[in-house]
C-alpha cells in the first residue's frame, strides 16, 4: 500500500475507495490500459478532491487542526456580560475541543501591544461530547464554536471594536494515516498528523478512533502524542491487535463524512463518462442516466454533510 501523498490525509483513502460499493471500475482510470501508479495517483487526486468537497458543502475544515484566528470586540461577534464581565467570543471553525491560549491589545494601538493570556482562562462554552467518553466529538454533530474568556481582558472601554485578541485553539475530529508499518501487539504508531489526539488534560482521555485496514480493521485510543500538531507518534491505551501498511487510515471522523467523501469520489469519476450509456425512451427522446447517477451522489453527499455545517 502506497503512503498517501500530499500534506494531509484525505477523508477517504484510495484504499477505503476502492472496498466500496461504488459500482465504479476504478481500474479504467485515468485511462484504459494505465499502468498501477497512474492509476494509485489519480485516486489519490480523486480523494483530494473528494476532500475539498466535504469542507466546501460543510462550510467548515472537518479535520483536526490548530487555528489562530483574530477578532475585534465588543461588537457582533465578541460580547461581555454587562453583570460578570464574562466576554463570549464566537470563533469560525467547529466544534471546538481545546484552547491554547491568546493575547489581546488596545485595538487603536499599531503596531499592536499584545498582552498574552493564559490558556486557563478560557473555557469552550459547549464542549463536544466525545465518542466512547473520549476527547474525540461523536458523529452527532455536537458541540460548538465559542469560547468564554474572563473578565477584565475584553470591555467597553476602548469603544466599539476597542479591542484586537487573538485566540490559538483546536477544532474537529482527529484524521490521520500510518507513515510507516506498525506491527502486531504495537503500542505506538507513526503517523502523519497528531493534531487533537491527545488528551487535552494531563490525566485525561485521548481520541479513540478507527484503523480502516479491511479484514484487520480496529478501533485505538490515543493516550499521548510526540507533537501537538503534524508527523509524529501515537501511543496508544492499549496495544493493536493486528499489523498494519502505512497508508492506513486512522480517523473519528463519523462514518457518514467519509461516505459523503466517497460518494463525491464516485461522482468525480463519473464525469469522464467512461460508464455513461444513453437510453432512449418510448417518446424518443433520451435521458442520461450517468449524469443523474453524477448529480444524484453529489446531492446526496451534500446532505449527509448537513448536520456538520458551520453557522456564523
Amino acid at each position: 500500500m502506497p503512503v498517501i501523498a500530499g500534506p494531509t490525509t484525505p477523508y477517504v483513502t484510495p484504499q477505503v475507495l476502492l472496498s466500496a460499493p461504488t459500482g465504479i471500475s476504478w481500474s479504467t482510470i485515468p485511462q484504459y490500459k494505465a499502468t498501477v501508479a497512474q492509476q494509485q495517483a489519480e485516486q489519490f487526486n480523486i480523494c483530494q478532491r473528494a476532500t475539498s468537497m466535504v469542507d466546501t458543502a460543510c462550510n467548515n475544515v472537518l479535520r483536526a487542526t490548530i487555528d489562530t484566528e483574530q477578532l475585534y470586540g465588543p461588537d457582533f461577534r465578541i460580547t461581555v456580560n454587562g453583570y460578570s464581565g464574562v466576554a463570549r467570543i464566537e470563533l469560525s471553525r467547529f466544534p471546538v475541543t481545546q484552547v491554547l491560549g491568546g493575547q489581546w491589545s488596545p485595538a487603536m494601538t499599531f503596531p499592536p501591544s499584545w498582552q498574552p493570556i493564559a490558556a486557563n482562562l478560557f473555557m469552550v462554552e459547549r464542549p463536544p461530547i466525545g465518542i466512547y467518553g473520549t476527547s474525540a466529538p461523536s458523529a452527532s454533530g455536537d458541540g460548538g464554536q465559542a469560547v468564554m474568556l474572563a473578565p477584565g481582558y475584553i470591555t467597553w472601554f476602548n469603544g466599539r471594536n476597542g479591542n484586537v485578541i487573538q485566540v490559538t485553539y483546536v477544532n474537529g475530529w482527529p484524521h490521520t494515516s500510518l507513515t510507516q508499518a506498525s506491527t502486531s501487539g504495537a503500542s505506538a504508531i507513526q503517523v502523519d498528523d497528531c493534531t487533537g489526539w491527545a488528551p487535552a488534560a494531563i490525566g485525561g482521555q485521548g481520541a479513540t478512533g478507527i484503523m480502516y485496514d479491511g479484514n484487520n480493521q480496529e478501533t485505538i485510543t490515543c493516550i499521548g502524542a510526540s507533537a501537538q500538531s503534524g508527523p509524529g507518534v501515537l501511543a496508544l491505551q492499549s496495544p493493536t491487535t493486528y499489523a498494519h501498511a502505512p497508508g492506513v487510515m486512522v480517523s473519528t471522523l463519523p462514518g457518514q463524512v467519509i461516505q459523503a467523501a466517497i460518494l463525491f469520489s464516485a461522482a468525480e469519476a463519473l464525469v469522464r463518462g467512461a460508464t455513461a450509456t444513453t437510453i432512449n425512451t418510448i417518446g424518443g427522446g433520451s435521458e442520461p442516466s450517468v449524469a443523474a447517477d453524477h448529480y444524484s451522489m453529489q446531492t446526496l453527499a451534500r446532505e449527509l454533510c448537513l448536520p456538520y455545517r458551520r453557522v456564523i
